[in-house]
This record gives structure tokens, C-alpha cells and sequence, in this order.
């Protein structure tokens, strides 16, 4: 008999399910029963991951080895969580190569039925698919709020109590130092772990199994390139900005990830590059992928080489180290993958394509002038909108108590025997859909009243330095920014094709427009304006029929050639 314990921190009850009252407890059931046990297998991990626990693996290697035939254990969901490995504990018991399955308070034996094992470890696998669903659920709505989920970063502490993070009295004023020396570009990563080991004798936080070491380069690069530094909180797919206190700007920040591209451009690896994914061949539809080259010179003989790799020149034999390599001519270029057939398109290097979308980035680029011009002819505009969202509000109310009333009487109705029961409910559930629907919608009204200028502030908050960030951000900011601005990007010719989405190529359409004056408004438009603006965009009045008024100017409104931004942003998207 083998006795297999395991504890998993998903566990609630620690005491009755440690590792050492498992033991206690089944090696005493064990003497009762007059069970010998051959062999111990203790495992920590979860057992919802397959193949994650080394001594369930010894387990049914001795089962097979015929070194044990029973287990002895807790409880049926010790032994496995997942379907996996628990369709291969009843094939074994199944087929008589495991003679029996005892645990505190059942026994399963190959000529039962195999069915209430079965379940033991279906609702086992059941709760832990729904605990890692509450669990991502619950982290979903902490970073919501602005919290952290996990370890404090280096230079924070967790506060357990709270469930908040605080900063490191010991280290946080340390390693905003260590941001502040890689800012200024003469440190390598190595250089300043050496630096902090030894004149600051730095160690991470000592944890139970963790901590208490000295700073890595990798652990280094993990503090450069988390955005927990400079305010924001990312889950999985979630982020949003903290509520803890922040190391370093957002801008500190960049200058930090553009050191790193700079350092790391010449080490191998594999790649994730700014403009793959979203690019296809305009010639045969294949994607566009890159890849990264390099060309250098033998110092010796001037043999040009590409490996990027120390090698030995072919030519003449001189030894081609990392440093030559690394001070080579290193360059990135894009091509056709050629997936759907023959394709004559040729590569195109990446400063050239990233030069074709700046030039596209820089007819949308606002500055921050513009920008709070913009928001505040928005939040002007959004004083009358919410008088009609008033009137709308009443309206969708006056009509819901309406139906609470015709509900009312057709219930009076019904007490009198006025009216059959078939015909009393069909005529209730008519009326308690409408009721319903003017709920909704009232409730929507609420919730959405102030939702376009939001969204509208986002847009111009996005393309206000657009082209800078695509310049100098990251990877995946590069990404976002081309998936955001544009759509069916084409490669062909070595020239790059896109569709500006809404409202972007309505941005550029404003800024051909040159607006004479950023000045924002004293006063609303008057009816003129507001005639020559409803016959241009229709669509702005059109769906605001029940706009009780429209109000007068005042001086220092806009001649209808510069009409504002935030009215054509208004009209195509947030009304």
C-alpha cells in the first residue's frame, strides 16, 4: 500500500489538511486497519495542472513497477483534480493492476462500480474551474479599483491587513536611485547590479521561500519594464491606474525602455517586432513578418559576416567575437511570408516603414493646446445635452409609472373577476415587458448620460502626441497604436496602405481645416450657425429630435469654416 498525501494552497482548512495531520491521521487508520505501507508520496502543488506533482508521477510508476498495488490517502480528491490523471487512477483500478483505493471514509475496489470515484474527481476538477474563475473574477474587479494582485514589486510592501501596497521604508528611496542611474545611460544592467551588491549591500525582501537575494540582471530588467513603477496595475488582460504611489513618471519611464531597446537590440533571441500582425502582403494575402540581420566586417581580413554568433572568419581564421558583433550594423526588415504562393514582393527595412506611418500619425498628432480646447468645447456642449437628457428622463418615467398604473388596474380587474385568467396574464406579461423596457432604458439613460464626452476625451487624450509615443514606446504600444488608428494595412511595392478609422480621419479632415484661433468659446452658437451645421452634418440633430432649444452666441465663436473639433467627433460617433 501507498500512502500519497498532498496539501494545495488552494486549500481552506490548513490544519486538517496539512501534510503532517494527513500523515498522522491515515498512518493511524492505517495500524487499525491492518494496512502495511510500503512507500510515502507527499506532494505541495495543485493537482488542477496535469503533470505538475513529481511524486504522484513516482506513485504510478511504482503502480506499474507492481511495487504497490493499493493507495492509502485523505480523501479521493488528493489523488487528482484533473480528468486527466484521474482517468488514468480508474484505468489502473479498472483494470485489477491497482487492487484498491482506501481513503478516511470510502474504499474502492476494481469490481465497483467505477461511477462514485468518477464523481469524486469530477466535482474535484469542478471546483477548481470555478475557484480559478472567481479567482481571475475577484483580481478583475481589485485592479478595477486601482489594487495589486500578488507580491508587492521590489520597493513595496504588501499590506496584509489593508490588502494594499505601500513603499519599502528600507528600499523604495534605493531603487528609485537605481532608476535614476539607468536614466543616464552610462550603466549596463550588470554594471549596476555589481554597483548596489557592493556599495549598498542590497538584498530583496526576505519571504519564506523567497527573497533575501542579491539583484540579477533579469530581476533588474523585470523592475525596468513593469508599469506597476509609474502608476499602472496589469492582471492578465486587466489594467488600469493604481492607487499606489508611483516610483517614477510615465516619460522617466519611456526614457528607460528606450535604453533597454538600445542595450538589447544586439542580444539573440527571439523577437516580438513593433508592426508584425496586423500587416498583409498586398500582392498574394500572405501576413507580413520580420526578421532581425546583422552585418559586420572581419577586423582582419574585411570579410563581411552575418552570423550572430562568435565564429572564426572563414577567410582568415581570425576569431569573431561577441564585442565585433555586437557593434556591427544591426537592422530589422519586413517581407511577404510567401504562404499563399509564389510572391515577387521584396523586403522593406523598418525605419522606412515606420517613417511611411509617421507620416500618416503626424496629420492626426494634436498637441495638449488643442486637446483641453477641444474638452472644453465638449463639456460646453455637454451642458445642453444634459438638459435634454433631462426631458428624456422624464419622459421614460412619466411612461413607466404609466404601466405600473395600467398593472395596477388590470390586477383590480382580475380580484373582480372582470377578466379570465388566460387573458389576465397574457395582457400582465405584455405590460410588464414595457414596463420593463422603460426601466431599462431609464436606467441606461443614467448610466450613459455623460458616457460620450468620455469617451470623446479619450480620443483626443490618445492622439495628442501620437506620433511621439509610436517613436519611442514599446513593442506592444506600437502595436496598439497602429491596431487603433488603422485598418486592412497592405504592404506593396515597399509601400505601406491603410484605412484611417473614425474618428481619426476625422481628425485630419479638422486639421486641414486650419482652425484660426484655439480661443475656446464664451458663449453657445447661434441659430444661423446652428441651421448651416444641422444642413452640413445631419446627423448631429437628427438623432436629438426632442432638443427642447438651441441656444444664442456670444463673441469669440468660431466662423463656421473652423468648425470644432469635438462638434464633427460629436456627430459621427457619440451621438
Amino acid at each position: 500500500m501507498g500512502l500519497y498525501l498532498r496539501k494545495s494552497s488552494e486549500d481552506s482548512d490548513r490544519q486538517i489538511l496539512s501534510i503532517e495531520s494527513q500523515e498522522s491521521e491515515m498512518t493511524e487508520f492505517a495500524k487499525k486497519e491492518k494496512f502495511k505501507i510500503v512507500r510515502t508520496f507527499s506532494d505541495e502543488a495543485s493537482a488542477h495542472k496535469p503533470y505538475n506533482r513529481p511524486d504522484f508521477m513516482a506513485m504510478m510508476q511504482a503502480i506499474n513497477d507492481g511495487e504497490i498495488d493499493g493507495i492509502l490517502t485523505w480523501k479521493a480528491d488528493r489523488i487528482a483534480r484533473g480528468m486527466l490523471e484521474g482517468g488514468q487512477v480508474i484505468h489502473l483500478l479498472q483494470n485489477s493492476i491497482l487492487k484498491i483505493i482506501q481513503t478516511r471514509y470510502m474504499r474502492f475496489l476494481p469490481e465497483d462500480n467505477m461511477l462514485p470515484l468518477t464523481l469524486e474527481f469530477g466535482t474535484a476538477n469542478q471546483y477548481s474551474l470555478d475557484l480559478s474563475k472567481n479567482v481571475k473574477r475577484g483580481n478583475k474587479t481589485k485592479v478595477d479599483k486601482g489594487g495589486f494582485c500578488g507580491l508587492a514589486p521590489c520597493g513595496y510592501l504588501n499590506d496584509t491587513g489593508e490588502k494594499t501596497i505601500y513603499p519599502d521604508p528600507d528600499r523604495f528611496h534605493l531603487v528609485r536611485s537605481i532608476w535614476e542611474m539607468y536614466i543616464t545611460g552610462t550603466y549596463s544592467l550588470a554594471q549596476i547590479c555589481k554597483y548596489v551588491d557592493k556599495e549598498w549591500g542590497f538584498r530583496t525582501v526576505k519571504r519564506k521561500k523567497s527573497g533575501g537575494t542579491k539583484l540579477s540582471v533579469s530581476s533588474l530588467h523585470k523592475i525596468f519594464t513593469n508599469s506597476f513603477y509609474y502608476g499602472k496595475t496589469i492582471n492578465g488582460d486587466n489594467e488600469n491606474w493604481g492607487n499606489h504611489q508611483p516610483m517614477v513618471t510615465p516619460r522617466e519611464y519611456e526614457e528607460v525602455q528606450s535604453i533597454l531597446r538600445r542595450e538589447g537590440k544586439n542580444r539573440t533571441q527571439n523577437y516580438d517586432f513593433s508592426f508584425t500582425g496586423s500587416i498583409s502582403c498586398g500582392e498574394c494575402g500572405s501576413a507580413i513578418t520580420a526578421e532581425e540581420k546583422v552585418k559586420y566586417a572581419c577586423p582582419v581580413c574585411r570579410k563581411q559576416h552575418s552570423a550572430k554568433n562568435p565564429h572564426n572568419c572563414n577567410r582568415c581564421g581570425h576569431k569573431i567575437t561577441e564585442a565585433i558583433i555586437t557593434e556591427g550594423n544591426w537592422y530589422i526588415y519586413y517581407r511577404c511570408t510567401k504562404k499563399q504562393g509564389k510572391c515577387t514582393q521584396k523586403y522593406m527595412k523598418e525605419a522606412i516603414l515606420e517613417s511611411q506611418i509617421m507620416n500618416v500619425l503626424q496629420d492626426l498628432d494634436i498637441d495638449s493646446d488643442f486637446e483641453k480646447w477641444a474638452i472644453e468645447w465638449l463639456k460646453y456642449l455637454n451642458e445642453d445635452n444634459a438638459i435634454v437628457t433631462e426631458h428624456q428622463t422624464k419622459s421614460l418615467q412619466k411612461s413607466f409609472n404609466q404601466s405600473q398604473r395600467r398593472l395596477k388596474s388590470l390586477l383590480d380587474l382580475r380580484l373582480d373577476g372582470d377578466i379570465e385568467k388566460s387573458e389576465f396574464e397574457a395582457k400582465k406579461k405584455e405590460l410588464e415587458a414595457e414596463r420593463d423596457q422603460f426601466g431599462s432604458q431609464i436606467k441606461e439613460l443614467a448610466q450613459n448620460s455623460d458616457q460620450w464626452i468620455e469617451d470623446a476625451e479619450e480620443e483626443f487624450t490618445f492622439v495628442n502626441g501620437i506620433s511621439k509615443r509610436l517613436k519611442t514606446g514599446t513593442i506592444k504600444e506600437k502595436k496598439y497604436i497602429l491596431s487603433r488608428v488603422g485598418s486592412n494595412l497592405r504592404l506593396k511595392d515597399r509601400q505601406l496602405t491603410l484605412e484611417v478609422k473614425e474618428p481619426y480621419l476625422l481628425i485630419k479632415k479638422v486639421k486641414e481645416s486650419k482652425p484660426t484661433s484655439l480661443e475656446p468659446p464664451k458663449s453657445l452658437i447661434d441659430k444661423g450657425l446652428m441651421d448651416d451645421l444641422k444642413s452640413s452634418y445631419p446627423l448631429w440633430l437628427g438623432r436629438r429630435d426632442s432638443n427642447p432649444r438651441m441656444p444664442g452666441p456670444k463673441p469669440g465663436a468660431l466662423p463656421l469654416g473652423h468648425a470644432p473639433f469635438c462638434w464633427i467627433i460629436t456627430i459621427q460617433l457619440f451621438f
